[in-house]
């Protein structure tokens, strides 16, 4: 049998900077929502800003996603969030395009089993 799990891989187009890591021309991330590694986290943004206004922080914080202190990426592959139906990354993936930083993906693993009686 063959199963196919999608990831989107994410291509830096051009060069960014956040709290904790800056993202140059040229470097490979996955997607992951779940991510929280130490270089993706954006939490004290607020704490060392709180005379900014919600629109000043809303360039920093909420461009991938909402209601979250961490880039939703990760460096390794094998952390990638996967799915098991294309549209659901399909969707993710043109997200992620409209912010403008990164050129996404969307790649597949064909994955081959056999079933055994024990």
């Amino acid at each position: 049998m063959e199963k196919i799990v999608y990831y989107i891989e994410c291509k830096c187009i051009k060069n960014c900077s956040y709290p904790n890591v800056d993202f140059h021309i040229g470097d490979i991330v996955y997607y992951n929502p779940k991510a929280a590694s130490n270089e993706m986290y954006l939490g004290y943004i607020y704490k060392e800003n709180k005379s900014l206004s919600y629109e000043e922080l809303l360039p920093y914080v909420r461009r991938y996603q909402p209601y979250t202190t961490y880039l939703p990426f990760t460096r390794q592959k094998k952390n990638a969030k996967k799915w098991q139906v294309k549209r659901y990354p399909d969707w993710t993936a043109h997200l992620i395009n409209g912010v403008g930083e990164f050129e996404t993906t969307v790649k597949e693993i064909k994955v081959t089993y056999t079933e055994e009686e024990i």
